[in-house]
């Protein structure tokens, strides 16, 4: 442990990665965009002498760190996408230079994090037994680019046995991290919804259909899904974004069109929520005259950690930060991160990496104003770094 710590800090890695993280800050690119950040990230690694492959899914990175001796591999993934936000943080040295585009999400941390653990591991490849792949993925925050770099083979060729991957948490102060055993983010199902009535005149609304009223019925009729047809100790929500329908104000419409999301925790709850929310969505519309056609898109898979490679991360913080900085987190999000996928294809540990600027409560995620304590970044390191040893020794 003190190996890693004091490579860290000799080789001056964590001012490396807190600079790379504000280059890359200041350059964000959107999903399935990330070009030049993917070929940034490239050259990194060459300077490392650590080979991979590029263009994976798109904008993606497979690099792998071979170790000196035989041994299982350790998959660690960083993405590396921005969001179409404009920065508010104009104070900072490193503020956006893309208009209406920003890392308001810390994906620039990760990278930066996933890259410091690279410059460390392969200055020790020659003693470690088994290997490290390195997993820079595009699209988290938009198709799921999680899924389409597993498709692409990210997995095998060395097979990859344990997944780690972190997330920076605003609600955390820096020196901290959070932990979650077992259930930590839903599953998204995306709906469309289209109600179809019979126009008329607004004068003689007994000649027509209102698909508006029938809108209006079904928003109601749904939300007794969640307080009548799920248990109260699981959880699941139905909510809808958009409402579009209507032509003129003296016009009954004949079709609105509504769009939204379910979320659920358990497998069998999102399998019931789909049908069920689809047999009130039609049932009601055909109750009052007209039809309903509901689309449900899937999307991203829950997110559940192995507590066996918790209980290991747990240990690890134990070592480095002490029990007190660690946060333990009985309730599961309702959010969604498409780790899922990789969480769901191997045994996986993903936790929380406290950002949190003192003073500072609303430079939360997805905000004009993110932003985070880069102290963090240092800390993420060393831990990701020591991960990997424990599950490559175990």
């Amino acid at each position: 442990m003190e190996k890693i710590r004091n490579i860290i800090k000799n080789e001056n890695i964590g001012t490396e990665a807190i600079a790379l993280r504000r280059h890359i800050h200041q350059n964000p690119e959107l999903s399935e965009m990330e070009y030049k950040t993917m070929e940034l990230i490239c050259r990194k690694l060459c300077e490392l002498d650590i080979p991979y492959r590029k263009n994976v899914a798109g904008t993606g990175i497979i690099a792998l760190i071979e170790g000196g001796f035989p041994g299982k591999t350790v998959g660690i993934r960083a993405d590396m996408d921005a969001l179409p936000i404009e920065e508010m943080n104009t104070e900072l040295s490193y503020c956006s230079n893309v208009k209406g585009v920003m890392h308001a999400c810390g994906h620039d941390a990760h990278t930066a994090v996933l890259w410091g653990v690279a410059a460390v591991l392969s200055k020790i490849r020659s003693d470690l037994h088994g290997n490290v792949k390195l997993i820079f993925q595009p699209a988290e925050e938009t198709v799921g680019g999680a899924e389409r770099m597993i498709a692409e083979g990210c997995l095998e060729n060395p097979h990859v046995d344990y997944m780690l991957g972190l997330h920076v948490d605003p609600d955390i102060p820096a020196g901290k991290i959070g932990l979650k055993y077992g259930k930590m983010y839903a599953a998204s199902d995306m709906l469309t919804l289209k109600v179809y009535g019979r126009s008329c005149h607004g004068a003689r609304p007994e000649q027509g259909v209102d698909a508006i009223v029938a809108a209006a019925q079904i928003i109601n009729n749904v939300q007794s899904f969640v307080s009548r047809n799920v248990s109260p100790v699981d959880s699941a929500v139905c909510s809808f974004g958009t409402i579009h329908g209507g032509n003129v104000r003296n016009q009954i419409a004949d079709y609105v069109e509504l769009t939204g999301i379910i979320r659920t925790l358990d497998p069998k709850t999102r399998l019931f929520a789909r049908e069920r929310i689809t047999d009130i969505c039609c049932q009601t519309a055909s109750m009052l005259g007209g039809k309903a056609e509901l689309i449900i898109q899937p999307s991203y898979s829950p997110l559940i950690n192995d507590d066996t490679v918790v209980d290991m991360v747990r240990e690890t913080a134990d070592e480095i930060i002490g029990r007190d900085n660690i946060v333990i987190r009985d309730v599961p999000s309702l959010g969604v991160e498409d780790f899922a996928y990789f969480a769901g294809a191997r045994p996986a540990c993903f936790f929380h990496l406290g950002c949190g600027i003192e003073g500072e409560k609303h430079r939360v995620c997805h905000s004009s104003c993110f932003n985070i304590d880069e102290n963090c970044i240092p800390l993420g390191i060393e831990l990701q770094c020591e991960n990997v040893l424990k599950l490559l020794n175990r």
